[in-house]
């Protein structure tokens, strides 16, 4: 059950985080409110960054929203230090988050077309989890909790209606919907117009 101070942290930042993710990747509301699911479980609602009683006595543990451990939180670290980014921020979080699963690092960008492969919140949860955070110890009651709370709080700020994301147009409908080229056609009047004085003094 999650604690009333850290659900209600949570419920502050999901909408805004699914907001981004819908935003950033080709997913819907039930998508991202499985990734938040994930991260509420491991993060105790993006509350608790360190994890407290590390599976592998005597290492650091896992770090961040996501729990990111051994090598990962190595490259979590390095990749805050490159960026001049506060470790423990929302933005630090956010930003690898999405880096490592637009695959910029690291080998996660398959984890976005199994989540969304999958139907239903509760298997969507379960998808992410087994291709992004792969656990030794899956919770999955838990994370699917986080889950319903996010997509309720998504809901109740958003009124249930996804944030339009912008539709990227292809090339040559771009330069259809931009007319014609008109430097170019004046550029052919005037050349036109000089070819045709010339012609007319000879």
């Amino acid at each position: 059950m999650a604690k009333p101070n850290a659900e209600s942290t949570f419920r502050a930042k999901a909408p805004g985080v699914m907001a981004q993710l819908i935003r950033d990747f080709p997913i819907t509301p039930e998508d991202a409110a499985a990734i938040l699911g994930n991260l509420g479980h491991e993060s105790a609602g993006l509350t608790t960054l360190q994890e407290i009683k590390p599976t592998v006595a005597g290492s650091r543990g896992g770090y961040g929203w996501a729990q990111w451990t051994g090598p990962r939180r190595r490259a979590y670290e390095a990749y805050c230090k490159r960026t001049s980014k506060n470790p423990a921020s929302d933005d630090a979080n956010y930003s690898y988050l999405f880096v490592e699963l637009k695959g910029i690092e690291g080998s996660e960008k398959a984890a976005i077309g199994k989540l969304t492969r999958a139907a239903g919140l509760d298997a969507k949860v379960e998808a992410f989890e087994r291709a992004f955070l792969r656990a030794g110890v899956k919770h999955y009651p838990s994370r699917k909790q986080w889950a319903a709370i996010a997509i309720d709080a998504w809901r109740k700020q958003a009124g249930g209606v996804p944030i339009p994301k912008p539709t990227p147009v292809p090339p040559k409908e771009a330069a259809e919907k931009a007319g014609p080229p008109w430097a170019i056609i004046i550029g052919f009047v005037i050349l036109a117009a000089a070819l045709v004085a010339f012609f007319v003094r000879f």
